[in-house]
């Protein structure tokens, strides 16, 4: 589909969230003496991290696009991770091992070590939201697409396979291949095509303008707009959808009137930023993903197909039986806050199995979680 790509322009700075180590050589040498020698210990304190974000997250968003926490949510997990760990509350490590990579963690950082929460495309399969610590790469999401994989995952960054998205046709191929969307060029709004040059829909049939990130926004600038050119050339927009589109955003200004008036307007608009304004504002660029953000609710909530809603929110709905030591009971008849308290023990009995596992814990402390649920629920 892209055999006439256009030469990419070198660039020497680095994006945001971009997945690449700045000042390598101190970095290495930061990690060598503070967290290499203490890889375990540190990979339990980013899971006591974990722990407290999963407390917080899976009541708030218990499912994302049908699918149950923490499917789909490195970006909302990682994004949690990057606050808690601004200032660390020593009191949610009750664990000596966690409490060990802490201190590690905080003598790597406070001897000028870098932790930046890094987006781009792990192995070629999918996108992800990762740290770069140090020469390390460390995930604390490392479950949000194989829920049986652990939640944190600590490598060397060189034998990450995490690699910068490099122009729109690398990030369309991740897309189709991870989101199952099918995706489209934007000559809906030619004026902001140059920034945002797709058009996705979702198996719901919704539509979206892509890609709202401040990366792809900033990659796309970075390349003078050649990567959007290449796409709004290259690629068509069915009339059905630019119509169904324009509809959805009706009465918003800078709507082009028709696909192929569209097409030409944004290739007439990346030619002429190229000339004029590359380097546009980060004050302009975040007031732009802002507008498009609001835009895609519209356009969402005006094509999304509520048949395909409602089952997916039937496949959301809970078991309506709990069974514990062979016993049923009813969960209907449970209070809003029994239910909220129910789900609190249900956290923290997949907590307890994990460090069961990792941390030899004994069955003392599945047994207190057995006795505080059988006196929670009502028997059938």
């Amino acid at each position: 589909m892209y055999k006439h790509s256009i030469p990419r322009t070198v660039r020497h700075h680095v994006l945001p969230n971009e997945p690449r180590i700045i000042d390598a050589q101190r970095q290495a040498a930061l990690t060598a003496t503070h967290l290499q020698p203490r890889l375990v210990e540190l990979e339990a304190f980013f899971l006591a991290v974990r722990a407290q974000i999963d407390l917080k997250l899976m009541p708030l968003c218990p499912y994302k696009l049908g699918k149950p926490y923490p499917l789909g949510q490195c970006l909302e997990i990682s994004q949690e991770a990057q606050q808690m760990l601004k200032e660390v509350d020593p009191s949610i490590l009750t664990d000596k091992t966690a409490q060990t990579g802490y201190l590690a963690y905080r003598a790597f950082r406070r001897a000028g070590g870098a932790l930046r929460q890094v987006w781009g495309d792990l192995r070629g399969e999918f996108f992800q939201n990762a740290f770069q610590l140090g020469s390390l790469y460390v995930d604390v999401s490392n479950d949000t697409v194989t829920p049986t994989k652990p939640k944190v995952e600590i490598l060397p960054f060189v034998d990450a396979r995490f690699v910068p998205i490099r122009d729109f046709p690398h990030f369309i191929r991740i897309a189709q291949r991870y989101w199952k969307m099918e995706i489209f060029p934007n000559f809906l709004l030619p004026e902001i095509a140059p920034y945002c040059p797709l058009i996705y829909r979702r198996a719901d049939g919704a539509l979206m303008l892509g890609e709202v990130s401040s990366y792809m926004v900033a990659l796309a600038q970075a390349g003078a707009f050649r990567s959007s050119e290449e796409i709004l050339r290259d690629t068509q927009l069915p009339e059905a959808l630019f119509r169904q589109a324009s509809g959805a955003l009706a009465g918003v200004e800078g709507l082009a009137t028709d696909p192929s008036s569209g097409r030409l307007r944004a290739l007439q608009h990346c030619q002429k930023l190229r000339r004029t304004a590359l380097q546009t504002s980060t004050h302009r660029l975040n007031h732009m993903l802002r507008t498009l953000s609001m835009l895609n609710v519209r356009m969402v909530a005006a094509t999304a197909d509520s048949r395909l809603n409602f089952q997916e929110k039937k496949t959301m709905e809970p078991d309506t039986q709990l069974t514990i030591d062979g016993k049923q009971y009813a969960l209907a008849a449970l209070s809003e806050p029994a239910r909220q308290q129910l789900q609190m023990l249900q956290m923290s009995e997949q907590r307890l199995q994990e460090l069961q596992r990792d941390l030899a814990i004994t069955q003392t402390a599945r047994n207190a979680y057995l006795r505080a649920l059988k006196e929670l629920l009502p028997q059938s």
